[in-house]
């Protein structure tokens, strides 16, 4: 049996959660999910310019568990912008 998930702090939601090209029709089959605590990563990391090791921080998880969410992060929006798929910001 796995751990219970340990509960991520996020700063405040996004001010949009739908992010698409212009001229792409959403399909809820061909858009790419981003979690809330993914967002907040690349926020914090790229946005903020924030250390790793300062965003696990004011995200309350470990710097190995950041790592993990941020490179996750990263891969769906750059699948995204590859591919020209919306990106849908969600809580799960």
């Amino acid at each position: 049996m796995s751990r219970q998930k340990k509960a991520r702090i996020i700063q405040g939601p996004p001010k949009v959660s739908v992010f698409k090209p212009q001229g792409v029709k959403i399909d809820p089959h061909d858009e790419v999910q981003l979690l809330l605590e993914e967002y907040e990563s690349i926020r914090l990391c790229d946005y903020e310019d924030l250390f790793q090791e300062e965003a696990a921080e004011r995200m309350g998880v470990s710097r190995p568990t950041l790592t993990r969410i941020y490179d996750r992060a990263r891969k769906k929006v750059a699948k995204a912008f590859t591919e020209g798929k919306p990106i849908v910001i969600q809580d799960k």
